[in-house]
């Protein structure tokens, strides 16, 4: 899957990305809270907006960073979806048409086959049409259908140009964008791949998250002293990292920033809290997901929600207002 998706990058003819290169489109993303770039379909073809728009690159050259990061392990690629797409320009837009197998003709209708039960009659419903109801073609009988004088058999298509009846016509696709003409065994159908940050990646860059930012003015303007990526020594003489350390008297909290939700960075600050003894233990949690809220009761750690662009919620504000006088637990 992996080497099919690379060659297909490499015939855009962009070379592949560097490490400096890497690293910098890694942190961008991370640093804008875009972990999973999802696909989206227009008239052009295939692309990835987000991609494109906080790297600042063209569509071409977004599809060969992603084949690229995800072989090299920074991207982790899921079947987003399946795509019938051109074999020209790849656009997905596709105007499919069904034509007769023996003349070509695109005139070709989908009709229901009746057999008049009492005569033996079969032909398409639309002979039997007329202004009084159905009536048998061939014997001229009315038809009423709750009394079983006919009965629907199948449908075929009819070809209006030639009279040609068939089960399956032939199928052919006109590209909305380019024009080309193909049949289903030129068109392509294909997978189509969603792209997330994988996790090793994710606690690699996620300390330079603009949250960090936010909730370091937020917390100085509270009257606290902040530090950043900060250590502090337990009771077990163990020296702990947090994402964030404040103090403001003998209140003291600390905070750990969790991109992806996993329970297991709450898990890990239950373990650094029980040692270092905190007035309060926050998580910030960037993924949008209800997973940590639970966990956060249970294991008396706050959790804060943050916004999409990463600010910080008024409720944070809020329980900054309610420590009032500095206490510790």
């Amino acid at each position: 899957m992996e080497q099919a998706r690379a060659e297909e990058a490499q015939k855009v003819g962009v070379s592949a990305v560097e490490a400096d290169q890497e690293r910098e489109f890694l942190r961008k993303l991370i640093k804008k809270g875009v972990l999973e770039l999802m696909p989206a379909f227009d008239k052009t073809g295939i692309r990835y907006p987000d991609a494109e728009e906080v790297w600042k690159i063209d569509s071409a050259q977004a599809q060969i960073v992603l084949v690229d990061l995800e072989r090299k392990g920074s991207l982790v690629a899921q079947l987003a979806e399946r795509a019938l797409t051109c074999p020209n320009c790849g656009s997905p837009e596709l105007h499919g048409k069904y034509t007769c197998p023996k003349c070509g003709s695109d005139a070709v209708d989908l009709t229901e086959l009746l057999e008049h039960t009492k005569c033996g009659y079969i032909g398409s419903k639309e002979n039997f049409v007329k202004e009084s109801g159905l009536v048998c073609p061939s014997c001229h009988a009315g038809l009423l259908s709750e009394t079983g004088h006919y009965r629907a058999i199948g449908n075929f298509y009819q070809c209006e140009k030639c009279g040609n009846r068939f089960d399956k016509p032939e199928a052919f696709y006109i590209c909305q964008n380019c024009g080309k003409v193909s049949g289903y065994q030129e068109a392509k159908y294909g997978k189509v791949f969603s792209y997330r940050v994988s996790e090793e990646r994710i606690r690699e860059f996620g300390r330079e998250l603009p949250v960090l930012e936010n909730a370091r003015q937020l917390l100085f303007n509270s009257g606290f002293k902040v530090k950043l990526h900060a250590k502090v020594t337990g009771s077990s003489g163990v020296q702990s990292s947090f994402d964030i350390v404040a103090e403001r008297g003998e209140t003291r909290l600390v905070a750990d920033i969790s991109v992806s939700g996993n329970k297991n960075d709450i898990v890990a600050l239950l373990a650094k809290k029980v040692d270092v003894n905190p007035t309060k233990a926050l998580i910030i949690d960037l993924s949008g997901l209800d997973e940590l809220l639970l966990l956060g009761k249970i294991y008396d750690i706050l959790v804060i929600k943050a916004a999409k662009d990463q600010s910080l919620p008024v409720e944070f504000g809020v329980f900054l207002a309610k420590l009032g006088v500095p206490t510790h637990d």
